[in-house]
């Protein structure tokens, strides 16, 4: 069990998408290179580029210029609808806490515990509570 004043536990909350001016992007766009961080292939003119936030926000990221990213479309889908991306992570976490902070009963509740639904008597009969 992880406890919430443990030096290592950082509840992180969920930050407001902010998003960024064609400037901002152009910005980004040049100091980068040119090269897409994700799959450091080169961003060519006419293929679709996206504004993407390299931690998710779902996990922690801020909007910050340091935490933001102009990567391929298909880069940026991969990485947040994978397998193994970004909403699968943040469901986990989500999904973690819940159960840490006790918000969710178990699903194969302990035979005999108060969520049960049965209980037994000290005569040993077992009746529905």
């Amino acid at each position: 069990m992880i406890r919430c004043d443990a030096p290592d536990f950082e509840d992180v909350g969920t930050t407001r998408r902010k998003p960024l001016t064609p400037s901002q992007k152009l910005e980004l766009y040049e100091a980068q290179g040119g090269i897409c961080p994700l799959c450091t292939l080169p961003m060519r003119p006419g293929k679709r580029l996206i504004d993407e936030h390299l931690r998710s926000l779902g996990l922690g990221g801020t909007n910050d210029f340091g935490n933001r990213a102009i990567v391929h479309e298909a880069c940026a889908q991969a990485k947040t609808h994978g397998p193994e991306g970004d909403l699968a992570r943040i469901a986990d976490a989500k999904s973690q806490k819940r159960s840490i902070l006790g918000f969710e009963k178990p699903r194969r509740p302990m035979p005999g515990s108060k969520a049960s639904g049965l209980k037994r008597g000290f005569d040993g009969q077992v009746t529905r509570r």
